[in-house]
This record gives structure tokens, sequence and C-alpha cells, in this order.
């Protein structure tokens, strides 16, 4: 992966997650896009520690709980946008809070790939 194709992910991220904040206060502040973002950036997170896990349960790698606790957090998201977009459960609120932490760190994450060079970032 080329430090132009991680720039261009960060920002389509970001332009996802604004146009989603614009369209949930058009749509009076609830709406499936807030909890289908939600599942997707968590589900990007899951597929990426993925191969981690892969290689703790196959390789014998040494890892930490405390090395668990983002892709603990991003389990727990994506059960509740599954639970939120079947019916099942709303939260609203949590699914807010969730999104905001996305977008902060989604925010970082643009100003760093943006402004920070390097001769290889990946």
């Amino acid at each position: 992966m080329t430090d132009t194709v991680v720039t261009a992910v960060a920002w389509t991220a970001l332009v996802l997650h604004v146009t989603v904040l614009v369209a949930m206060f058009r749509s009076g502040g609830w709406g499936p896009w807030l909890p289908l973002l939600n599942l997707t950036t968590a589900g990007c997170v899951v597929g990426y520690w993925a191969n981690r896990w892969y290689g703790y349960l196959v390789h014998g790698i040494t890892w930490y709980a405390s090395d668990q606790i983002l892709p603990l957090y991003a389990l727990l998201i994506c059960v509740l946008s599954v639970m939120s977009l079947s019916g099942v459960y709303r939260a609203a609120a949590l699914h807010w809070i969730a999104f905001v932490i996305h977008l902060i760190v989604v925010i970082g994450a643009v100003l760093f790939v943006t402004f920070f060079r390097m001769n290889r970032l990946f």
C-alpha cells in the first residue's frame, strides 16, 4: 500500500463521515446511515485485526490482553450496529458516541497522512 493510497483512503473516510453527519442532521438526528457507517468503520478494524488473530492462534505469536482493547471495542460496535440495523436495539446515543470517536480518529489520520512527510509510510 503506497502513501498515496493511504492518503486517499483517509480523505475518503473523512468525506463519508462528514456526509453522514450532514445527512443525519437533515433527517432529524436518526437514520440507518449512522449505524451503517459505524458498522463499516468497526468492520474495517476487525478485518485488520483478523490477520493478527490468525497469527496468534496458528503461529504462536505472543499477545497481550491490553492489545485486544481496540478490536474488542470494534467488535462491540459491530454487534451494536447489527442490532440497531435489525431493529432490536436503537442505541442512538451510543452510535453518536462511537461516531464522534471515529470522526476524531479520522481527522487525526487525515492530518497525519496529509502533512507528515516521509519517504515511505507503509
